[in-house]
């Protein structure tokens, strides 16, 4: 219990220097006024001196990489079961976007991560979730809005990584909060309550994706990689738990696809 509370105080006082550093240091939304045509279209003075796309899209190029290491709340989606407050604003067809939760130009000091509102993380979710609408999804557990990787891939044993987004869903579902997971050198089996059958409840992760397609005696012929639909994810060309689930998903079992009809498994199984 001691080991415990230690360790819950190591990570609070991280993440409170890290708090403290990114005030102190220098506003990085600090643009100067030849950068302002980044987000804005003609004259300052002009009325149509405003974002005249997706803010999201606007976002991207300076940050790329939390689009791209982990999942981040759904953005340019008409908002659903949710009430949002006037002090976020929707964009103009009415669509969430990065700007409804991050207002760029807000005092970074007062306003870590530049949002709209001083509030703890889930409380901040809360101002447009209630607590029924959130459940017992992976949101109320999360309580963030940018689930990115936390962990570093080390080797295990001999072969193969595990991806750092997979050791994230593993800090839980290793039996301390969610499903159990067996864990041997080179192989994470999915876990006891996999729902597909003809598989032995159990999927593989932390394996190369290309290198078990061609693998002789494989057990089914997996489609070219270039061929999988585009909502499954690899890492780095491996098999990880965010290559099927997304942690923000509204479908069964978070899966990043309806598995209606094995559908999901067929994306990258082809079976005779």
């Amino acid at each position: 219990m001691k080991l415990f509370t230690v360790i819950w105080g190591l990570l609070f006082f991280s993440l409170f220097a890290a708090l403290v550093t990114y005030c102190l240091g220098p506003n990085p939304h600090d643009f100067a006024p030849s950068e302002c045509i980044l987000c804005h279209t003609g004259h300052p003075d002009s009325p149509e001196f405003l974002n005249v796309r997706s803010s999201s899209l606007t976002c991207k190029p300076c940050h790329q990489d939390v689009f791209e290491s982990g999942y981040i709340h759904p953005v340019d989606i008409i908002p659903e079961n949710v009430t949002v407050p006037r002090d976020m604003p929707l964009s103009r067809s009415g669509l969430l976007t990065c700007d409804t939760c991050h207002d760029v130009h807000a005092d970074y000091q007062k306003f870590p991560n530049f949002l709209r509102r001083q509030e703890p993380p889930y409380i901040f979710c809360l101002i447009c979730h209630s607590d029924d609408s959130m459940g017992e999804s992976h949101a109320s557990t999360l309580a963030e809005a940018h689930f990115t990787a936390g962990h570093i891939a080390s080797e295990s044993g001999t072969t193969g990584t595990i991806d750092p987004l997979s050791k994230n869903c593993l800090g839980c579902h290793d039996s301390t909060q969610g499903s159990s997971v067996s864990l041997n050198t080179g192989r994470w089996d999915h876990g006891s309550n996999f729902p597909g059958p003809t598989l032995g409840k159990k999927h593989p992760i932390g394996i190369h994706y290309e290198q078990a397609r061609m693998r002789p005696g494989r057990k089914t012929d997996l489609r070219p990689i270039d061929e999988v639909d585009k909502r499954i994810n690899f890492f780095d060309g491996q098999i990880g738990c965010g290559s099927c689930h997304n942690p923000y998903s509204q479908g069964q079992d978070q899966l990043v696809m309806s598995d209606r009809g094995s559908a999901l498994c067929f994306a990258c199984h082809m079976l005779d």
